[in-house]
């Protein structure tokens, strides 16, 4: 009688582990303005902070993870040649990112999208990585000057009580101009996007065939609609309609500004 008592009880304890497990699992995001971005668009300070990238903070960052020091070096053998009014450099960043081979892809995006705090503070790891793409982007919405209509796929689940409500990814975000393309990237919920600020990077990609468009952590986009699975047009669970609004950035300049306030105490 023990050892089926002892047996039932083991049972029980794997089901409730299995529960919370699937729990997790199914844990609900929030859509919202990510108020701790690291949303800085560098207006006014990019000459600077280009400095500060290639004098400091990419040897340093480099020098601190493993990881990013191989995909970068990887990146530095691969990337493309640059267009665009483009440099090499800014390539490598745009390879570096687009190579979900790596876990620098996925450490990047969690870091810029809740570490506003850190950034402000100069404990960010993310530094250079965060100001190349931002240039980039910025240097080829110069010649991309049209709004684009994009597609996201995720295996995660977002509240969808947000319609009409203004929200931003926080983060650096890949979509695709392909529907087929980021229906492979998770069937839970899904963007149709309209981007102004996003810009096509096919070109310097790790793979071009996803014909990805990066939209920056900075745009802001009205939730038009939302759509759920069975309803005309929805072809994923839930499919939210986004509409750029414009961009905002809490952290504009936010390193610059931390360098001349540290220089007026010396």
């Amino acid at each position: 009688m023990l050892l089926i008592i002892e047996a039932l009880l083991l049972i029980l304890a794997a089901l409730g582990q299995d529960h919370r497990a699937a729990a997790a699992a199914r844990k609900t995001y929030i859509l919202d303005m990510a108020p701790n971005s690291v949303d800085d668009q560098y207006d006014g300070c990019e000459e600077k902070i280009a400095d500060l990238v290639i004098t400091k903070y990419l040897k340093m960052e480099m020098c601190k993870s493993t990881e990013f020091n191989k995909t970068w070096h990887d990146g530095e053998n691969k990337a493309k040649n640059p267009e665009d009014n483009l440099k090499q450099i800014h390539s490598v960043a745009i390879y570096v990112y687009t190579n979900n081979n790596s876990v620098v892809y996925r450490d990047f995006n969690n870091a810029v999208r809740s570490e506003k705090q850190k950034y402000k503070d100069e404990t960010f790891s993310w530094y250079s990585l965060h100001f190349l793409l931002t240039n980039a982007t910025k240097i080829l919405k110069k010649t991309q000057t049209k709004c684009y209509s994009t597609y996201r796929g995720t295996t995660v689940e977002f509240a969808n009580d947000v319609l009409n409500k203004e929200i931003r990814f926080g983060s650096f975000t890949s979509s695709s101009f392909d529907q087929a393309v980021a229906s492979g990237f998770g069937p839970r919920s899904c963007f149709e996007i309209e981007t102004c600020e996003g810009v096509s990077v096919i070109k310097y990609s790790k793979y071009p065939d996803q014909k990805e468009v990066l939209i920056p952590p900075y745009e802001k986009f009205k939730v038009t609609d939302v759509k759920k699975k069975g309803q005309k047009g929805a072809w994923c669970d839930t499919v939210f309609i986004l509409k750029s609004t414009g961009t905002v950035s809490y952290l504009n300049c936010g390193v610059d500004a931390k360098l001349v306030q540290d220089r007026a105490r010396l």
